[in-house]
């Protein structure tokens, strides 16, 4: 069916001129999804204290295990605290080879903090995109309409809609990704900086 105020048949008069407008609405819920699902989880993962990292060395040294696990559990649920915890577990019971579980559960906690993290960074890429588009077709069809006419106005108004509105949702789409992405490095160092501290004598304690 075409637009309805249309002069001619051209393919972008047939285009609703709300279509690219409501993708966007559609790509904004989205991204707005992933980034208060991201600061959730960001949120809870605190850093391990400095102190309790060297008491925890200390109770590991004492083969504590158990202590040092507790001590861990009520503090943080950062990756770190997941792979250590681990680390204790495993060697409280005599697990052979338990550096290799051990970095398995290492990448498997950076998995789940790049978790969606692709997809937020594609959001901020395309939403300009699709405004840029839209203010093409709003700029084809104004001319394609004829100066003064309603297809004309329609097209001019849809042109600048949805430039604002991709700025709208790519802006804090881009912040936000760059900010988890820098949590997520933060809490990669944590992890490396923990594991360097504690698993070496985790290892050589027989």
């Amino acid at each position: 069916m075409f637009f309805p105020f249309a002069k001619s048949d051209s393919i972008i008069s047939s285009v609703p001129p709300e279509t690219i407008p409501i993708v966007i609405i559609f790509v904004s819920i989205v991204g707005f999804t992933i980034i208060i699902e991201r600061l959730v989880f960001f949120w809870k993962l605190k850093p391990i204290p400095q102190d309790d990292l060297k008491k925890i060395r200390e109770l590991v040294r004492e083969k504590k295990w158990d202590e040092a696990k507790d001590l861990l559990s009520q503090k943080t649920i950062a990756p770190a605290s997941v792979v250590l915890q681990l680390a204790f577990d495993l060697k409280r019971r005599n697990v052979e080879y338990l550096e290799d579980d051990v970095r398995q559960e290492g990448f498997r906690q950076i998995s789940l903090m790049e978790k969606y993290l692709t997809s937020l960074g594609t959001i901020a890429t395309i939403a300009p995109l699709l405004g840029v588009l839209g203010t093409v077709i709003g700029i084809v069809r104004s001319f394609a309409e004829g100066a003064g006419t309603k297809g004309a106005e329609v097209g001019i108004s849809e042109a600048l809609v949805t430039t604002a509105m991709g700025l709208g949702v790519a802006i804090p789409a881009y912040v936000f990704y760059n900010y988890f992405s820098r949590s997520k490095e933060e809490r990669i160092i944590e992890l490396e900086n923990a594991t360097d501290l504690v698993l070496p004598y985790v290892t050589k304690q027989k």
